[in-house]
């Protein structure tokens, strides 16, 4: 197999791709999710860049996902008590 080949994919839970409750907009966002490594900085406004969608769009695809089980997220408070960093963990089915 090419060498190229073996690098150059993401894996994608099938069980998302045949779930028709969610959306294709939310299935690319989970894909995204997948694609990026771990401890990237999945941010609203980077999602936003990499969705070419607004922050209220892509902040509705991620409740979606969230709702349906596929995505948690976790939300950290900074020093200054405010929410700094979102941590989400990615299911390849639906954890509820």
């Amino acid at each position: 197999m090419d060498d190229k080949i073996l690098i150059d994919y993401c894996l994608v839970s099938k069980t998302l791709i045949e779930d028709r409750l969610v959306s294709p907009k939310a299935k690319a966002l989970y894909s995204i999710l997948c694609n990026w490594p771990h401890g990237y900085d999945c941010s609203l406004k980077n999602l936003s860049d990499e969705m070419r969608s607004g922050k209220e769009s892509v902040s509705d695809l991620l409740k979606e996902l969230e709702d349906l089980g596929y995505i948690e997220r976790n939300r950290i408070r900074g020093p200054d008590g405010r929410y700094d960093i979102t941590k989400y963990s990615v299911f390849t089915k639906p954890s509820h």
